[in-house]
Order: structure tokens, then C-alpha cells, then sequence
């Protein structure tokens, strides 16, 4: 009996190991195929920590984003909490109490901080992917997937490699970091906030 209850651990353990070692041994751009037709054949809500660097000064938002019902609402700063960000394919739009305010660029391409949530969860689904690695970030597995969003600006993000969920972007205009986001589970995740 005992025997058995040792073979039974060690099949186990064996099926396990088998499995990662798998897992490991799949090509990075094969893995990112697989989060992407993820994102393809699904609707996102989940909440994202923002910092727009503009150089002179920089910008932290707390979002909620819902592609079911193509809005983004700001949660922080407490001072424009509450707008509701309508996505449409010729831009976004700020509504609060009436008011309906432009959000003005990051990136000499007229990307703004608001806008690039949904850009990035577009480059998700159907960027040109440029690169993909894996890479060790905070003690999570990951895969990197590069996009090329302009031949300015390219995007990364960083999905946990068990679960496809994404941990963190960051947003480069000719080279200069511009934008980060952090994911709700990230453990960059309310770090400023």
C-alpha cells in the first residue's frame, strides 16, 4: 500500500514536471498566438493604473475600462473622478455633468493618456507584433509581447504566462518612455494610489 501511494506521488509529479517543461519549451511568439485569440474571442474589464510622462510633468490616473460597453470611467485623481470615457472609432471623449472635454496628446502622433488604454487593448488583438520573450517580472512568469503601433511608438506588455492576464504595458515614443500601466493583480498595481 505504501509502495503504491509512493508510485502515485511520483506519476503525479512526473505529469506535473512533464507539463512545465512543456509549457517552458513553447516558442514566445506561439504562446503570445494563444493570449491573443484569448483577447479575440472575449470583452475586458479589469482596472489599470496610469502614469503619462510628458517630461515637465507627469499624470496618474486610477481607470476602469469595459470593452462590453466601450466606456472608460477615471476612479483618481478624486478631482476628475467620475467621467465617463466613450470609445469610438474616431477617438474618445470625455462626458461629465454636460461637459464634453478633449484629452490633449502624448506622443507627437496625437496619442493621449486616455486614449491609450484602448489603443493597447486593440494592439493586443491585433497589433503587429514586432518581438516576443519570456521574462521573469517580480518573481511572475511572463511573456513580453512587442507591438509597433507607428514607426514612432511601440508598445510592451508583460501577460503572466499561466493565466494570459496582462501585468503590465509600457508606451515608447521614439525611444522615450512615455506611458506605464499597471494591471489590476500586478504588483505594480496600486503602488502610487
Amino acid at each position: 500500500m505504501k509502495t503504491q501511494k509512493t508510485l502515485s506521488a511520483l506519476l503525479c509529479l512526473l505529469l506535473l514536471l512533464s507539463f512545465s517543461a512543456c509549457s517552458r519549451d513553447v516558442p514566445a511568439e506561439e504562446r503570445i498566438g494563444e493570449i491573443r485569440a484569448q483577447y479575440q474571442q472575449s470583452e475586458q474589464r479589469f482596472q489599470a493604473d496610469i502614469t503619462a510622462d510628458y517630461g515637465e510633468h507627469v499624470h496618474q490616473f486610477r481607470l476602469h475600462f469595459d470593452s462590453a460597453n466601450a466606456s472608460i470611467e477615471v476612479l483618481s485623481p478624486d478631482i476628475i473622478a467620475g467621467i465617463t470615457i466613450a470609445l469610438s472609432e474616431s477617438g474618445t471623449m470625455l462626458h461629465f455633468e454636460g461637459a464634453v472635454l478633449d484629452t490633449g496628446p502624448l506622443t507627437e502622433d496625437g496619442l493621449s493618456p486616455l486614449a491609450a488604454l484602448p489603443m493597447i487593448v486593440s494592439q493586443w488583438k491585433d497589433g503587429h507584433i514586432v518581438a516576443a520573450h519570456y521574462e521573469t517580472f517580480h518573481g511572475i512568469s511572463t511573456v513580453v509581447m512587442q507591438t509597433a503601433i507607428s514607426d514612432r511608438v511601440r508598445k510592451f506588455t508583460w501577460f503572466d504566462n499561466d493565466t494570459g492576464f496582462p501585468i503590465k504595458s509600457e508606451l515608447f515614443d521614439g525611444g522615450t518612455l512615455i506611458l506605464t500601466i499597471a494591471f489590476e493583480g500586478s504588483p505594480l498595481f496600486d503602488l502610487h494610489h
